[in-house]
């Protein structure tokens, strides 16, 4: 007899689980079938497996950017966060995440195959069904979700592929809506505005968009996005506020408001813009965005000025404002500058500066206004030093960057020339003071330094006295807190002790290289090259104290030629500075007066005719014509056989220019067709034939280009970096100085590899051209260092540590310091100093030549290494000429 049991429906919707899983496994894999069973298979895989995890590290991507962004309240928010400078680098890791996922459900769970038709009849959703390129939902939601994180990544190229995938394939889904939106906000990114408004007008138009409040905040946000970007604030406000409403998250609820009420604010709704700004401390937004809330509600009431500053200074006050007081200070400076009131003006905008700790949008804004100010009032020098300050502090993103990159990069050049002229002035004036009076002035420069020095160490000692107290009472709570077995570095306690206890022995000193040394002008590559001489100097000082009357005899030019050399650097600086003011500041007044020193200055007959020529032609650029008549008599009546006097006089001029210029051209195609055919001392007798016609024409910078490759293959590596440097800052902006400039390039790029003999390029070797000439280098058995020069792109932190682990094994006992630093555009120098004398040197060299780990994943044609005494080391970085010192090298240190 068959007992019966009584089964729980329980018991069978188990069952019914555990077959449906069996079959579904058993035959559901493939993606090359498509069935319901396989459909259902690859949907509920691709979303628990990887559609799932995808999107929530895409939404972790999106709430770590709301977290971290560091928004400037004094400029509007952005409406998206995509595009945003910081973004990008914040999101990455997530986005990434996101891709691999998505890039792994495609290839292992996408379906394109039809399915198999059981009948000839089809119902329009079952043709709408049987027209789809991809059958599995997650599959066709990843396609989606890869273009938006390219587009977080600001990857934009990828993400318009992606996007434009989904809509090629899936023309009647919702994704093709969404992905019409996402390719529109790209193209905002992109700058292409018409692009976008009409894919927004495209699916704001179809009547099968969808209605969801998602998509509804897509749209509306994307509108308000594109009327930002393209600066029409009255437009973006119906959708701002339509993006307020559909808002998904609070954070962008509060972000969207803000926005509105600057927007409110820009446009000149002062009582609108107030009541938005009341909105938002309504919302409970982040403090800082509340802060700088409450301060634009002082500045729109309808408080009077002296009530304004009173409120806010008030602000200023209350400690929990410490880490906002840039805002503060750059609201006082905008008020102060309303009411015409400069000086208090510039004094709060110093103080904005000096309290943008962290926010160097804030800081770089304070000195923008500063730069500008001083800009107008012509003052350049000053304005240069802010234009500077805010180029360094703003990031690219701001809406001014490229004028304040453009104005920075020209007065940079103009201080540049004036310190030219003004240092050159001074040498020159040094040089020609009687002996006695020139000791005289270098015991007054060495009597104020000592002054200096005396009173830096009083108040290292005053600080260490004040350190003290709080390093007792420090001890004892750091005591404690080691009781409570805390890591050094997370007890603040622990590093405040530390720290007292550093600056009680050594004072506040700068976090820098060397930075127990007192004299770090021995190895400072900036300091050497300023101290130590010019490439085309013939003796080059030791480097000394500043404490010693020889070291401020090292620049100056007792000698005719060096003097000669003096006077033209300070012409050029001068020309220079008269055509900054002439073009990039359109400033005639000060373009005239710096034309007229010239004249003053250089009354011969080249200098003064250019000068005037250009005076001339800058007073009828800006329409003065008494001033242009008075120019062009002068250089008539002075200077009347100067090529700009005939070329104004007599128009027939033109023609002979013309002859001479195609005489010119003649004669350097001859020299040309020598140094194709490798006959480069023929090419360079006729190119000094030729040099002549070629004077103050266009072929002028051709010639000096074509005799520098001459000298490439009949001089020293030195010889051609020389002649290039003098195109490119002697034929600035001409082609010919670009092409120079590339070929300098190439040769410090390869300069490590030319000194080895490995380095394949174009060049004369200087092994026999050289070997002739006398060196700059002297033999000394003084101190010695070092010198490693490795390509940049090496691990510099592994060499060194390599170098420092064999100073360890080898000379524990000798006070032994490694640093690095740049040596070229593409070299870094590692340099260890400390070595007593040449023995020693030579000894350290010998032993670390064995030590081949030392070097470990460097190329032996990427590096040298070598000895060198002090004084040839300041001599080295002065002359930068690495194969000249390499021979000398061979010759009195590796032979010995």
């Amino acid at each position: 007899m068959i007992n019966k049991i009584k089964l729980g429906k329980s018991y069978f919707f188990r069952l019914a689980f555990a077959i449906t899983a069996a079959v579904l496994i058993s035959f559901s894999c493939s993606t090359q079938k498509n069935t319901f069973v396989s459909r259902s298979f690859h949907n509920i895989t691709s979303y628990y497996n990887y559609y799932y995890n995808a999107y929530d590290s895409y939404k972790s991507g999106i709430q770590r950017a709301e977290n971290n962004i560091n928004f400037n309240y004094t400029l509007p928010l952005p409406v998206l966060l995509i595009g945003e400078s910081q973004v990008p680098g914040i999101v990455s890791s997530n986005m990434e995440r996101t891709l691999n996922k998505c890039t792994m459900l495609l290839a292992r769970h996408s379906i394109t195959v039809k399915p198999k038709r059981t009948k000839n009849k089809l119902s329009p959703k079952e043709k709408e069904f049987r027209n789809l390129n991809e059958y599995v939902k997650w599959a066709r939601r990843s396609w989606l979700l890869v273009g938006k994180a390219h587009t977080w990544k600001s990857d934009l190229t990828k993400a318009r592929s992606s996007f434009e995938f989904v809509i090629r394939q899936f023309p009647n889904l919702p994704l093709w809506f969404e992905a019409q939106v996402w390719l529109a906000r790209v193209a905002v990114l992109e700058g292409d505005f018409d692009d976008a408004r009409e894919r927004l007008n495209l699916v704001e138009n179809n009547r099968k968009r969808p209605r969801t409040k998602s998509f509804n905040h897509l749209l509306h946000s994307t509108w308000a996005f594109f009327y930002q970007k393209s600066q029409d604030y009255e437009q973006m406000l119906p959708y701002l506020r339509k993006a307020i409403e559909s808002a998904p998250k609070k954070t962008d609820k509060i972000r969207y408001s803000y926005i509105l009420a600057q927007a409110l604010q820009q446009l000149g709704k002062t009582g609108e813009a107030y009541i938005a700004f009341q909105k938002v401390l309504k919302l409970n937004p982040p403090y800082d965005m509340a802060f700088s809330a409450r301060i634009q509600m002082i500045s729109l009431s309808n408080k009077q000025d002296e009530d304004l500053k009173r409120e806010l200074i008030k602000l200023s006050k209350d400690e929990k404002n410490a880490d906002f007081l840039d805002q503060l200070y750059f609201t006082l400076g905008s008020l102060e500058k309303k009411t015409g009131n400069m000086e208090k003006a510039i004094e709060y905008f110093t103080l904005s500066a000096r309290y943008s700790t962290s926010n160097t949008n804030q800081k770089g804004m304070s000195y923008l206004v500063l730069a500008d100010y001083y800009f107008e009032k012509a003052q350049y020098a000053l304005a240069q030093a802010y234009y500077d300050s805010s180029y360094n502090s703003l990031d690219d993103s701001y809406p001014e960057f490229d004028r304040i990159e453009q104005k920075a990069r020209f007065l940079n050049s103009l201080v540049d020339n004036l310190n030219t002229i003004k240092n050159e002035d001074s040498l020159l004036r040094v040089a020609v003071m009687p002996k006695e009076e020139r000791d005289a002035l270098i015991k007054q420069i060495i009597a104020k330094l000592e002054a200096e020095e005396q009173r830096a160490k009083s108040m290292e000692n005053q600080s260490r006295n004040q350190y003290l107290m709080y390093q007792q009472s420090q001890r004892y709570r750091n005591q404690n807190a080691q009781q409570e077995g805390k890591w050094y570095f997370y007890n603040q306690a622990s590093l405040s002790y530390g720290q007292s206890e550093f600056q009680m022995k050594w004072g506040k000193r700068k976090l820098e290289d060397n930075w127990r040394r007192k004299n770090k002008r021995v190895l400072s590559i900036d300091e050497v090259t300023v101290a130590g001489t010019s490439q085309n100097q013939e003796q080059v000082q030791k480097q000394l104290s500043p404490k010693t009357p020889e070291y401020y005899l090292v620049n100056l030019p007792f000698s005719d030629s060096l003097k000669e050399q003096s006077i033209e650097r300070i012409k050029n600086a001068m020309f220079r500075v008269a055509e900054i003011y002439e073009v990039n500041l359109s400033d005639y007044e000060e373009a005239k007066e710096a034309y007229l020193r010239i004249v003053e200055r250089f009354p011969d007959e080249e200098n003064a005719a250019n000068a005037y020529y250009r005076l001339y032609r800058l007073a009828s650029q800006f329409n003065r014509q008494d001033d242009a008549a008075r120019f062009l008599s002068a250089l008539t009546k002075n200077y009347p056989k100067s090529p700009y006097a005939i070329l104004l006089s007599n128009p027939a001029y033109f023609e002979k220019l013309s002859k001479q210029q195609n005489e010119g051209e003649t004669i350097y195609q001859k020299a040309y067709d020598f140094y194709t055919k490798g006959m480069y001392s023929d090419a360079l007798n006729t190119i000094q034939r030729g040099m002549a016609k070629a004077k103050n024409t266009s072929l002028e910078p051709k010639y000096h280009l074509l005799m520098a490759l001459c000298q490439a293959k009949t001089t020293d590596l030195k010889t051609f970096k020389v002649s290039l440097s003098n195109i490119t800052s002697t034929f600035a902006n001409t082609e010919e100085a670009q092409l120079a400039d590339a070929m300098l390039k190439q040769i410090e790029q390869n300069e490590l590899q030319i000194a080895s003999g490995n380095a394949n390029l174009d060049i004369a070797q200087t092994d026999s051209t050289t070997s002739q000439k006398q060196s700059i280098y002297t033999d000394s058995d003084g101190e010695h260092v070092f010198v490693v020069l490795v390509p940049k792109k090496a691990n510099i932190n592994q060499i060194k540590f390599n170098v420092i682990s064999f100073n360890v094994d080898e000379f524990i006992e000798a006070d032994l310091n490694v640093t690095n630093q740049p040596f070229s555009d593409f070299v870094e120098m590692i340099v260890c100093t400390g070595l007593k004398d040449k023995k020693t040197a030579i000894k350290y060299y010998n032993l670390i030549s064995k030590r081949t780990k030392v070097f470990a994943g460097l190329n032996k044609t990427e590096y040298q290494y070598f000895v060198i005494s002090i004084d040839n080391f300041a001599r080295f970085i002065g002359d930068k000429s690495i194969s000249d010192y390499l021979r000398f090298f061979k010759e009195k240190y590796k032979n010995e």
